[in-house]
């Protein structure tokens, strides 16, 4: 090819890598916030003993929004008591851990795992009717 023709794709590749690299530093400048607003950021051990913060993963940011979410709803709803109960086990169930649902489901409301699991899996559908937005993991 003539170098006159590879100039213009020369300097509009260069064009495209530098609104690229703009685009990434905007990303990780909103990530940064996003994780020191909601209080994510970890630290790590560096060189010479010094501590860098690190940005949580989107996945980690999106996960903490969620929990924000359900500690929102669960303020805004009236209760009986069983609500602030039920809020608890609701994060739970919408990350998908089921488990640790079950487990506080029995230590909230008494019963074997049986009965732990009906409630458990009737919440759930209940969940996923009215909010299935909210749920970090699939079916």
């Amino acid at each position: 090819m003539p170098e006159d023709e590879t100039d213009p794709l020369r300097a509009e590749l260069d064009e495209a890598l530098a609104q690229r690299d703009a685009t990434r530093r905007e990303l990780g400048d909103l990530r940064a916030w996003l994780c020191r607003e909601l209080g994510i950021l970890s630290r790590e051990p560096g060189p010479e003993e010094q501590a860098f913060r690190s940005v949580a993963s989107d996945e980690e940011i999106v996960a903490a929004v969620a929990r924000l979410r359900a500690e929102i709803d669960a303020l805004k709803q009236p209760t009986d008591g069983t609500d602030l109960r039920w809020s608890r086990i609701d994060y739970l169930i919408l990350e998908g851990r089921r488990i640790q649902a079950l487990q506080s489901i029995r230590d909230e409301f008494g019963g074997g795992i049986p009965e732990a699991l009906d409630l458990l899996n009737n919440r759930s559908m209940r969940l996923r009717q009215e909010r299935p937005e909210d749920f970090i993991t699939g079916t």
